[in-house]
């Protein structure tokens, strides 16, 4: 991030009132955001954190996360950033953390904390709240030079288990983009995932590099996203496909026209859904749209366009520059085009290493690649398919079933919007695929309607699968839950099947 902060600093000198950051509630200029951040290294220098320092980070999408990510390099400290879309941090959480990596200090809201609830003789470090503190009368820090802290810990969603922390060198997230030499009107980017995700940091820095504007909703809601692009000139929105799915619904719940201001759509997380993607192709047929495929160890992997949608279906695209993508089987053979196996990938913007836990690691990284643990394959032009979650596999006797094939098949079925399969497993130790289905219409369903779109789905599913690929059962969903990285929670799926069968008697 040196060269973001150089940025920020060339730009506070060059244009002193271009618009940095803009939530709800703050616009701060580039001047502002140079010396707002100089102002938190001055605190964290006079608390007595200096290079090195562990300083835990948890803190909602708004203006003092930017400001807080700046001073961090600044200070040369080292970030332990978490998500505030997982739900379930309890306090044990922090002090568990703080207890794993030494850090004396927490920087969160006055919500957060109290939610928290921290007993005052149980909490061996300080806590700062962005609401209470008053930065105007702390010095201006100096500004170490980049030598210990030259790491940030990132916590992914936990997709797998527990949050893993995901050691990130600070220089992955300079870009290499030349400074912009012109003084031109700077384009709005309204991003809507957490700034603590990858991808929301990684645009983050990109976006204050080119001397543009960060735009940031306090809130998860569509209508508050849609408010933002009304007072702002916002050309640029990148959200996750969960997201763009409840925009896209609350534009036709309101019978609201897209804002015209806005001329590019980036999707990042999963990858968009054929269902989705002809949603959009409807409704916005003339707005570029770009699915971005990644992950937080390696970042982006692959990308495409709209345009290529119809020629290249269900594909996320091919590798981005500087990466390197092979398929891979159990024997960790490369495989030829057209043969699924695990996606490893090869960036020089990949992370170190998994914070305090060598053996996951070591079963990660493999020489210059990392493997994802996604299932895909390569077509002959080197575009990519995704098949789903190595471990989300369904084993039903000798066949493998990837949940991905059949949800794409019930995507197909006319009233669908989205659909979830995993596995269920048998006393006889077989997996069975059971479909979870949210309807594009969410009218009430009465026992024989929901019968009959049951036979509907099922029978379609058996002229178009083979028969082991056929769900076992098939539930409708009001939502799709999701973790806090924005993709299905198959592990709540899960336990809602386990509740469903008892219901039903099975």
């Amino acid at each position: 991030m040196y060269e973001v902060s150089n940025s920020i600093a060339r730009w506070a000198s060059k244009s002193p009132e271009r618009a940095a950051v803009i939530d709800e509630h703050a616009t701060l200029s580039y001047v502002v955001l140079n010396e707002r951040a100089n102002h938190w290294v001055g605190a964290l220098h006079a608390a007595g954190f200096t290079s090195g320092a562990g300083v835990i980070v948890l803190l909602p999408n708004r203006v003092e996360f930017i400001e807080v990510l700046v001073a961090m390099f600044r200070a040369d400290v080292v970030p332990f950033f978490m998500n505030t879309n997982i739900a379930y941090y309890k306090a044990e959480d922090i002090l568990n953390l703080v207890a794993a990596t030494h850090a004396g200090l927490l920087i969160t809201t006055r919500v957060f904390a109290d939610k928290m609830a921290f007993g005052e003789d149980e909490v061996p470090f300080q806590v700062w709240c962005v609401d209470d503190l008053d930065l105007s009368g702390q010095p201006i820090g100096e500004i170490s030079s980049p030598r210990h802290g030259t790491d940030i810990v990132l916590f992914t969603s936990g997709t797998t288990g527990s949050p893993k922390g995901i050691v990130m060198p600070k220089s992955a997230f300079d870009l290499g983009l030349q400074p912009n030499g012109h003084i031109m009107k700077p384009k709005l980017h309204l991003l809507v995932k957490p700034l603590a995700s990858r991808g929301s940091m990684t645009t983050t820095c990109n976006i204050l590099q080119e001397g543009n504007t960060v735009v940031l909703s306090r809130q998860s809601k569509p209508d508050a996203w849609l408010n933002l692009m009304e007072r702002h000139d916002i050309s640029f929105v990148k959200l996750g496909p969960s997201e763009l799915m409840r925009w896209l619904d609350h534009l036709e719940r309101i019978r609201s026209e897209f804002p015209p201001s806005v001329n590019h759509i980036m999707s990042n997380g999963e990858p968009l859904t054929n269902a989705l993607k002809s949603r959009i192709k409807k409704l916005l047929p003339h707005m570029r749209v770009t699915d971005l495929y990644g992950t937080s160890e390696v970042g982006a992997i692959t990308m495409i366009d709209d345009n290529e949608w119809a020629a290249k279906d269900g594909s996320c695209g091919r590798p981005i520059f500087f990466v390197s993508v092979k398929l891979v089987d159990e024997q960790n053979q490369e495989l030829p085009a057209g043969e699924i196996g695990e996606i490893w990938v090869k960036t020089r913007y990949r992370m170190r290493e998994y914070y305090q836990d060598p053996a996951a690691t070591s079963v990660t990284c493999e020489g210059d690649y990392v493997k994802t643990g996604d299932l895909g394959f390569l077509d002959e032009q080197g575009y990519l398919y995704l098949r789903g979650r190595k471990h989300d596999v369904i084993k039903w006797g000798g066949f493998r079933i990837f949940p991905a094939e059949v949800e794409d098949v019930l995507r197909e079925v006319s009233g669908i919007e989205d659909a979830v399969v995993i596995g269920n497993h048998r006393p006889e130790r077989m997996q069975e695929p059971v479909a979870f289905i949210r309807l594009r219409e969410q009218e009430p369903m009465t026992t024989e309607s929901e019968a009959k779109k049951k036979r509907e789905i099922l029978a379609y599913c058996e002229r178009r699968l083979a028969r082991y690929q056929v769900p076992a059962e098939v539930w409708f969903v009001k939502e799709i839950p999701l973790n806090a990285a924005g993709k299905a929670d198959r592990r709540e799926l899960a336990q809602r099947t386990v509740t469903l069968q008892q219901k039903d008697g099975h």
